[in-house]
């Protein structure tokens, strides 16, 4: 059952990741970063979703010297204006035109914009304006025709550190007087890096008409008007030194006209040719800290985590995102500082789209982790980078977010840690002691034998002295009838008769006829009868004789000679066997709560035996209910204070859940060991010694051995009876702290008390699970109770039990986790 808890709690975890990780960010992108003088491109300020945001679009436009950021003369403004994107999404996009006349390179900063009342920021956007005479043009022959055309690869950065990510562009300018159907995917080569694939923006890929209308597609260069086809993609060197893109080539479909048909037009391949580009990488700077991983860019943390209350041995999903610019499909997930005491299990990415080409955006981490211990934190996590605007290696910690967990009752795992507790030696308990097993018996109804029945042997001893003290003072006075001394020797000489049939029919006959010849009874003539007809027969003589028929002789004899009284004081004590075959099973089965009503239903409650009630607190701390295994082994010891089990479980219960309980020093716990009536016992053993040593004086003449006994007893007795008294004084005994009628158990997970009988009323103190209290009154729904550390308030009597109860307790159940209220 715990475990089908714990899977949907981590399936919980992973669905709720998912939604977290899929909020919508706003992006900035740009038509081309690499503009003629005077070229236009279109900024698009991108919120992904179904529903328009609640604000109206409240945007400023950044001011950058000598660079021209306008709305769209398409948009009229700014507002937000929807359309379907990649994958046949719907987002709503607003449109900025971008054109400078000065060459250089410029950054558009950070747009801050207003969405479900949280400010998003895009990131910044680096891009260059090229002088036309710096173009480089090519010509190739469109139906018969010489055209000339620009096309080439433009890079940010010409000296990128190894391993950095930066955009690049396939820059084609081409005669706008000459259609072309299909701009084509470049074919290149490359040589020491690495690059995603370029293909062409195209408006009907880009929109519905919105944004990046033919204007963004025109540039006006020696006088005439081009095609400007925009190739973007990402790439990033992979060796020190030098390393080359290009060359390359793009075959497009031109469109040219019929001759003979009128309206009709046929497609011509025309190869462009693009020069090849040489960047020249260096090497990072040497002092990377621990950690680093080839993350180069710059970058943000967050890290979150959708559960933070949870019981000990269940997984947490924590979900990070590192946003950003840079490698960001090459990063690797952040670490924590501090794993001690924390399972981690594969962290797992999520999934990223065509995004993940571009070096702008997110990525998202997921990291499965499950605590091997108590704790009040889920630690920081750490990510090391490379930022190459400031050349140097950043280090980015999360903070720690705080957990909150109550202790597990399930079954621990092999190699389970040792729960946290106080300071100081402890037994290394990960989980309670096993179920009794074997067949319980029934306590009885009837009065059962007193503890102090054992003494009943050492008045014995007693009593046989003081009759051998009275046999020597009066034995002189009671000399015993020497007839019948020897009618005893003579009996004694019948029972050790050979078993052969003469000689023990002989030894009777003759005991017979010297001490019973005048009696007449039947039984005596048929004896002398048998003897007379074994006795002169040889073959009859030597036949072994009959066991039975020798007893029954010898018996009859007995009743005559030695007559006897013989007291029997029959004590009888009747059991009934209680029918718990099943329980061991369901226990065994994980049906916790099934096996604890068999054990209660197995007979009357006052009936149940110690094992019985210690293996109903077991399946109580499984089913997931510490505070009535608690409740069950306090029951367990107050009917056997000697159950050693019971004892160790519920200290182990109470170091685990930090219950407010009585605070025993470690020779109490090993005084509890033996039940108190031992104890008690040990002090009259040494009375019953010094009196039986007393009277073995008198009993025994001078010189005899036992007396050495005596004067050993003498010694032992005060030493005997004085550890009897010293445990007993210092035995631990709850009902020092209230009677056992007034002793209740908190059996909610955690219960707030309270100053007043009110859900409203202040907070007094959290009382774990198992905590002892002495209940003072009742008032309604709710009880005033006094704790063992002296607090006192009020607690709803749910959240509590008697541990004496007034009918027959129900089974234990499951109680759900209560969330920890804080004062107000």
């Amino acid at each position: 059952m715990n475990r089908l808890l714990s899977f949907l709690l981590a399936f919980a975890a992973l669905v709720a990741a998912k939604t977290a990780s899929a909020a919508p960010l706003v992006e900035a992108s740009i038509s081309s970063r690499f503009l003629v003088t005077g070229e236009q491109a279109v900024l698009e300020i991108v919120y992904p979703g179904d529903d328009m945001p609640n604000e109206a679009l409240d945007m400023r436009i950044p001011d950058v010297p000598k660079l021209t950021i306008k709305a769209t003369p398409q948009q009229g403004g700014l507002e937000w204006q929807q359309r379907l994107g990649m994958g046949r999404r719907w987002q709503y996009i607003c449109s900025l035109t971008v054109f400078s006349y000065t060459p250089g390179e410029y950054t558009i900063p950070a747009l801050e914009i207003m969405i479900d009342g949280e400010i998003r920021r895009t990131a910044p956007i680096e891009l260059q304006v090229i002088n036309e005479d710096d173009l480089k043009w090519s010509k190739t022959t469109v139906d018969r025709q010489e055209i000339r055309y620009a096309a080439a690869f433009h890079a940010l950065k010409g000296n990128p550190y190894v391993g950095e990510k930066q955009p690049v562009e396939l820059k084609v300018y081409f005669p706008i007087e000459q259609d072309v159907e299909d701009w084509g995917i470049p074919d290149f080569e490359r040589d020491g890096l690495s690059a995603w694939r370029f293909q062409p923006q195209q408006p009907n890929l880009r929109g519905m008409g919105i944004g990046m209308g033919s204007s963004s597609r025109r540039a006006s260069l020696l006088g005439r008007g081009f095609h400007a086809i925009s190739y973007p993609s990402t790439m990033s060197t992979n060796r020190v030194g030098e390393s080359t893109l290009g060359p390359a080539s793009v075959k497009i479909q031109a469109k040219i006209p019929s001759v003979d048909r009128f309206s009709a037009v046929f497609h011509q391949p025309v190869t462009l040719n693009i020069p090849a580009i040489k960047l020249n990488s260096k090497p990072l700077p040497p002092g990377a800290p621990d950690g680093f991983d080839n993350a180069i860019g710059q970058f943000e943390l967050q890290v979150g985590a959708v559960h933070t209350e949870i019981r000990e041995g269940d997984p947490l999903m924590v979900d990070m995102a590192i946003s950003g610019s840079g490698n960001l499909d090459a990063l690797q997930p952040p670490k924590p500082i501090d794993a001690d005491g924390w399972k981690l299990f594969e962290t797992s990415a999520v999934e990223r789209g065509e995004e993940r080409r571009e070096m702008y955006g997110q990525v998202n981490f997921r990291q499965l982790m499950r605590p091997l211990r108590m704790q009040t934190s889920i630690p920081s996590f750490r990510f090391v980078y490379f930022d190459p605007v400031k050349s140097s290696y950043e280090i980015l910690l999360s903070d720690a977010i705080p957990l909150s967990m109550l202790p597990s009752t399930a079954a621990p795992l092999a190699g389970a840690a040792v729960p946290q507790a106080l300071p100081m030696p402890l037994e290394e308990m990960t989980d309670i002691l096993g179920i009794v097993q074997g067949p319980v018996t029934l306590l009885t109804k009837r009065v059962s034998l007193p503890q102090w029945l054992w003494q009943v042997i050492p008045a014995l001893i007693v009593a046989g002295l003081l009759a051998r003290i009275a046999r020597l003072k009066l034995g002189p006075r009671m000399q015993k009838d020497p007839d019948q001394l020897a009618r005893e020797k003579e009996w004694r000489d019948v029972e050790r008769a050979p078993e052969q049939a003469g000689p023990f029919y002989r030894s009777v006959g003759h005991f017979i006829e010297r001490w019973l010849g005048g009696e007449s009874d039947p039984m005596i003539a048929e004896t002398l009868a048998k003897r007379d007809e074994v006795c002169f027969r040889q073959d009859a003589a030597e036949t072994k004789l009959d066991r039975s028929e020798r007893q029954r002789v010898l018996k009859q004899l007995r009743r005559i000679a030695l007559p006897l009284v013989i007291g029997f004081i029959a004590l009888s004590t009747q059991f009934g066997f209680s029918q718990t075959a099943d329980a061991p099973k369901l226990y065994e089965e994980g049906r916790y709560g099934d096996a604890a009503k068999a054990w209660l239903d197995s007979g009357d409650y006052e009936q149940l035996p110690p094992d019985t009630l210690y293996n109903i607190g077991n399946a109580a701390y499984r089913l997931g209910s510490p505070g009535e295994a608690a409740l069950y082994y306090r029951r367990t010891l107050l009917r056997d204070g000697s159950h050693a089990e019971a004892r160790q479980n519920l200290r182990f219960l109470e170091r685990k859940f930090g219950s407010i309980t009585i605070q025993r020093p470690d020779y109490q716990h090993q005084l509890a060991r033996l039940p108190l009536d031992t104890w008690k016992g040990f002090i009259w053993a040494g009375a019953w010694m010094i009196i039986v040593g007393l009277l073995i004086f008198p009993a025994t003449r001078p010189g005899a051995g036992i007396r050495t006994v005596s004067i050993a007893a003498f010694v032992t007795a005060p030493l005997l009876a004085a550890a009897g008294i010293v445990a007993w004084h210092y035995y631990p005994d709850d009902a020092r702290f209230a009677p056992a009628k007034e002793q209740v158990v908190v059996v909610a997970d955690s219960a707030a008390v309270r100053t007043d009988a009110a859900r409203g009323a202040p907070k007094v103190i959290d009382a774990p699970a198992g905590s002892l209290c002495k209940l003072i009154t009742k008032s309604g729904d709710w009880a005033y109770v006094a704790f063992t550390n002296e607090s006192r308030g009020w607690l709803p009597l749910r959240e509590i039990e008697p541990l004496i109860p007034d009918t027959k307790p129900a089974p234990p159940k499951v109680r759900p986790i209560q969330k920890l209220e804080n004062n107000a």
